[in-house]
């Protein structure tokens, strides 16, 4: 018996990002992706997913809203990626204050494969 999946939400609104994305977790076989958002106007909605999960890929740019209303509802999600085309010193506070990985845009499947391994890594 296989060790558990760890569970990943992705918040992403532009297609070609989601279908990339997708399409790389489920190369893996010890990521599960169990919700994807594509806007975050009511995070009540989702807010249930966020607590169970292990990975987050957000993007910092996504319909609906300010991702800073985001902050509480992801304090305790253990891996935090920023899937995102801004650059670093352009992040939200409350990214740049934890813990995060980066996978800056167009996202490769080598880019997305290293930042997997470094964010698992025991």
């Amino acid at each position: 018996m296989g060790s558990p999946k760890l569970k990943c939400i992705l918040i992403e609104d532009e297609p070609l990002a989601t279908k990339k994305i997708v399409e790389y977790i489920h190369m893996f076989p010890n990521l599960e992706l169990v919700k994807m958002v594509a806007d975050i106007e009511n995070p009540t909605l989702f807010s249930h997913d966020l607590k169970s999960a292990d990975i987050l890929f957000l993007d910092l740019i996504v319909s609906g809203g300010n991702i800073n209303t985001l902050a509480d509802f992801i304090a305790d999600i253990p891996i935090l990626i920023i899937t995102s085309a801004i650059s670093r010193w352009q992040y939200p506070e409350f990214i740049k204050n934890r813990e995060h990985f980066a996978l800056q845009k167009p996202i490769s499947l080598q880019m997305f494969q290293s930042c997997i391994e470094k964010a698992i890594q025991p």
